[in-house]
């Protein structure tokens, strides 16, 4: 039974009650009456707080974590003295990787109920992602308190020690879980790790052969080993070894960059070639597999599709002269005379010295009939050789492999790999699911009147301004003229409705309102020049209407925005709107929209400093006005200050603006 049915029976059966009491015994019944309702009561409440915990859970099952944040945020309201709301709601944020905003969560759970080991659990995670090994490790030593055995924890908090540097604890919680579960592998994983950092490669091949023994499909683990044999020139067992790596983890692309190295090196062209094609099957956009397969290609004799790889590095880094050099060489051989030019002359402009490069221009020129080209850059290395004297120059010998960032051109030829501080950490990963999403960090936009349906996305699009209660449409169904930053409710098609509409009860209509209403669907048909009349009237109308100001500065917004306002201008429409905004702020001094506006407009001029201070006025009339802590996280995110900003984008995402999480996920 649903709490309205529920309510209605007790309303019900207890009015049939009252009308048969008679009059001499309604006073002692009333006074009974009003004792079992007041017990009721609490419990309709209590029904209520579990059956939307119940449903929140039910989206979690089934990976729906913003309705389930909803619910969540529904229990908390009702009850907020229940720690398992926020504990619940604490994983969806975690899951959304709002790791602060989960924490936050897990703190309130913990302090209204501290036994909960889970919740413990969830802490050292979020904690983890938030670089706090230290309060990590508290966590998972109080769960290991309740709970010795508890495996995981014990795993997750040798990787905080590992983190901290404190190997000693690292190695006492690898022995107990050793002597403890002998047949589980991943402490050999982290010993191996921890002897790396302490930079006993040696020892750390040890226990990692100890780890092939217990699980010999771990494909870190052959990566490792291949990535060692291949550092040591071990070329036959780098090989073998990361063909077994790549055989359990397929979707690995860095293997295949490895294998392909240690195959080139073994003069398996072919196979090399190929590894590269997987790489860019799985990562289309890396550099090295690009750039190296275009040196193979040039090695084999794939002239054509070599200059393809190169093409691509140029339009990555167009500076990058090794393979401008190597372009121009492929262009000679395969007779596309004036790109080798093209070619020869950026590395010339680059490399003013560059005497190979004026010859190879010189006999380009000749072939193309450039004559006097060809003399100019044959005189300039006839100089050059009248002055050098006769000897050998000392040549610096060459590495089979070299860094991305190297661009020596003597080392136009040789193989790149990733420079040192783009490694990764082969062992040792936490437990932790990531969902990656991109996001522009573009501002909320402001909140304006206009028309929008009465079954808007939610309440933080609609603001509610006593001011403009009065101007409603009963011929228009299902249309409000509201307060709104969903602008996309206000299409063309539905102007040219409103727009009939408008005209038919245009006479029952004030002056202002009818200006007001035909300014919106002016702004929503793109016609910007009636837009700004009609303001403008409306305001001539009553230079008191906050509307009106509103509105006026939202129709300057929205020219700012049009392809044919140079940036002059914009600057003069920015400067207008925010004078009518500061104008309306004047009239209405403790309205939340109205600040929340002007920190949108001082935001779009880049007065940052003062549009954090708009948003902090709004949040102060309004802590539940989404939009404002959205554009304030934006703002400090633009002003590199990441703490404040995930922690105002976990709280618009948790009020329901959503697309803050995906802001979370950008800011490292």
């Amino acid at each position: 039974m649903n709490k309205q049915m529920f309510e209605y029976n007790i309303r019900y059966h207890a009015t049939n009650c009252l009308y048969r009491i008679s009059h001499n015994a309604s006073k002692r019944f009333v006074a009974f009456f009003m004792t079992i309702m007041s017990a009721i009561v609490p419990c309709i409440a209590q029904i209520d707080a579990e059956m939307v915990t119940y449903m929140g859970r039910n989206a979690l099952s089934v990976d729906d974590y913003l309705t389930a944040i909803h619910y969540f945020n529904q229990a908390i309201e009702s009850k907020p003295f229940l720690a398992a709301p926020y504990y619940y709601r604490a994983y969806a944020k975690f899951t959304l990787e709002d790791y602060r905003g989960a924490e936050t969560d897990c703190d309130k759970s913990i302090n209204l109920n501290p036994f909960q080991m889970e919740v413990y659990q969830l802490r050292a995670l979020c904690r983890i992602h938030n670089n706090d090994f230290t309060g990590a490790v508290d966590d998972y030593t109080r769960v290991l308190k309740n709970k010795p055995k508890d495996q995981n924890s014990r795993y997750n908090r040798s990787l905080c020690y590992l983190q901290l540097k404190d190997y000693k604890q690292a190695n006492k919680d690898l022995d107990y879980m050793m002597r403890t579960w002998p047949n589980y592998y991943r402490p050999y994983m982290v010993r191996a790790q921890s002897l790396l950092e302490q930079k006993d490669t040696v020892s750390a091949l040890v226990w990692i052969d100890k780890l092939l023994e217990k699980n010999p499909r771990d494909g870190n683990a052959w990566g490792f080993k291949g990535q060692y044999a291949l550092s040591k020139k071990h070329y036959t067992e780098a090989d073998s070894c990361l063909t077994h790596a790549i055989s359990y983890t397929p979707n690995d692309y860095e293997l295949y960059i490895s294998r392909a190295q240690a195959r080139h090196a073994l003069g398996k062209f072919g196979l090399a070639i190929a590894d590269y094609d997987q790489t860019i099957a799985l990562q289309p956009t890396h550099f090295v597999a690009h750039y190296n397969r275009g040196l193979l290609r040039t090695f084999v004799g794939d002239l054509n599709n070599a200059i393809l790889d190169f093409d691509y590095i140029i339009q990555v880094e167009p500076s990058n002269t090794l393979a401008i050099y190597n372009r121009a060489e492929l262009r000679t051989k395969v007779g596309n005379y004036k790109g080798a030019i093209a070619d020869y002359t950026k590395l010339i402009r680059s490399y003013p010295n560059f005497y190979y490069g004026y010859l190879m221009r010189a006999q380009l020129r000749r072939k193309i009939g450039d004559v006097k080209g060809a003399l100019n850059d044959e005189t300039v290395v006839a100089r050059h050789n009248l002055d050098v004297t006769f000897g050998h120059t000392n040549k610096v010998s060459r590495k089979s492999v070299r860094l991305r960032s190297d661009h020596e051109l003597d080392k136009y030829q040789q193989l790149v790999q990733e420079d040192p501080d783009t490694a990764r950490n082969v062992f040792g990963t936490f437990f932790g699911k990531v969902q990656n999403e991109q996001v522009s960090d573009d501002l909320a936009p402001m909140f304006a009147p206009a028309f929008c349906h009465t079954s808007e996305r939610g309440y933080h699009s609609v603001g509610f301004m006593a001011e403009m209660v009065r101007y409603k449409h009963a011929e228009v169904p299902n249309r409000k003229y509201r307060l709104t930053a969903e602008h996309e409710t206000n299409s063309a098609a539905n102007a040219e409705y409103d727009e009939k509409r408008v005209e038919r009860v245009s006479n029952a209509c004030s002056l202002i309102e009818l200006h007001l209403y035909r300014s919106s669907i002016a702004i929503a048909k793109y016609n910007y020049t009636t837009a700004l009349s009609e303001a403008s009237k409306a305001i001539s109308c009553d230079s008191s209407s906050v509307v009106a100001l509103l509105q006026r500065a939202n129709v300057l917004y929205h020219m700012t925005n049009s392809d044919n306002t140079d940036k002059e201008r914009k600057k003069e429409l920015l400067k207008l709107a925010l004078t009518d905004l500061k104008s309306a702020s004047t009239i209405l001094p403790d309205n939340a929209y109205v600040q929340y506006n002007i920190g949108c407009m001082l935001a779009m001029r880049q007065r940052y400093d003062e549009a954090l201070e708009a948003f902090t006025a709004a949040l102060k009339l309004d802590n539940h006005l989404t939009e404002a802590y959205y554009n304030r996280a934006i703002l400090y995110k633009r002003k590199n200050m990441k703490q404040q900003a995930i922690e105002d984008f976990s709280k618009s995402g948790q009020l329901g603006y959503y697309k803050a999480y995906a802001q979370i996920k950008q800011i490292k």
